[in-house]
């Protein structure tokens, strides 16, 4: 600062909006990191409570299994039926919309 009072030189505005914009740069992209992780994460959520839904309504309701697209929350999921001698293999797919895919297995026997 000067030391007669007349306020900030412009060099030192200058430097101070330097720093500034030095730690804008280095924290968008970490803020933008965090949002797509945030939303991997809810895509899996999402996909393990339709993979619960689906196997409890096999093993307790009776409804049959069969391969199928399944819409929640505005998300596609795709269910793969597979049988594996005694057990049924559920799986869900699911791709996020930075390209990122995804998939939750669990196995059920009745």
């Amino acid at each position: 600062m000067l030391k007669n009072g007349d306020g900030f030189s412009v060099i030192e505005v200058l430097g101070s909006f330097a720093i500034f914009l030095i730690l804008i740069t280095m924290i968008i992209p970490i803020l933008l990191k965090t949002y797509e992780e945030k939303t991997v994460i809810n895509y899996k959520r999402e996909a393990l409570l339709v993979l619960h839904n689906e196997k409890e309504s096999f093993l307790y309701d009776g409804y049959p299994l069969h391969n199928k697209v399944i819409t929640a929350a505005s998300r596609s999921y795709q269910l793969t039926i597979l049988m594996e001698g005694n057990l049924t293999k559920l799986c869900i797919e699911w791709k996020t919309p930075w390209g990122r895919k995804g998939e939750v297995c669990d196995y059920a026997k009745k």
